[in-house]
């Protein structure tokens, strides 16, 4: 008896170490499975979210078409309300006898206009940041050819100070100091925007 109860202990130690064994062998299985259905779960929810920002991507897509178009409608109403607005207007003052500074705010008031219009003026602005608006107004006064003579007396200021800005804007253009012709590369800037 004593025998068989020791073999009956150590069958039982036998088993419960075996127990532990077949335990020990599924619990790697268990965490695999376990790891494989996080990961599909984070491959749907990865899918999901890549979905989501394709279609958020398209909307965007489309808004920025949608606001393109509103800009360039909006620009070529402006052209066009100020080209059978105002435009004939001014043809008629140029017409009637104004004296000599009349006839320069004029200029100045077509100049401006012209500058609304042009991508000139959105082109240096943009292209050139730094520039400030007076260098922007004396920039396109010089482009249509104007002296320093004759925007000192538009602008009503000295001679000096348009040449004041007269330097800064070749500065700022990366042309000082060098044989360009400020007006010619003002003019070329304006060409590259069309």
């Amino acid at each position: 008896m004593k025998d068989q109860a020791k073999v009956k202990e150590q069958l039982i130690t036998k088993l419960v170490e075996l127990c532990k064994c077949v335990t020990q062998l599924e619990a790697p299985e268990t965490e695999r499975n376990q790891a494989e259905e996080m990961l599909r779960a984070k491959e749907k929810e990865l899918e999901l979210k890549t979905r989501n920002l394709e279609e958020v991507n398209t909307a965007l897509k489309v808004l920025l078409k949608r606001r393109d178009k509103d800009k360039t409608e909006l620009e070529e109403k402006v052209l066009s309300n100020l080209k059978e607005l105002i435009v004939p207007y001014l043809e008629k003052l140029k017409k009637s006898g104004l004296d000599t500074r009349q006839k320069a705010y004029l200029r100045i008031l077509q100049s401006n206009l012209n500058d609304i219009i042009s991508p000139f003026s959105r082109t240096l602005s943009s292209k050139y940041l730094n520039l400030t608006p007076a260098e922007i107004q004396i920039a396109n006064l010089v482009r249509h050819g104007s002296s320093i003579k004759e925007i000192a007396k538009m602008l009503n200021v000295s001679t000096r100070t348009i040449e004041f800005h007269r330097g800064n804007i070749r500065k700022k253009l990366s042309i000082k100091n060098k044989k360009a012709n400020l007006r010619s590369h003002l003019l070329s800037i304006n060409e590259h925007v069309f």
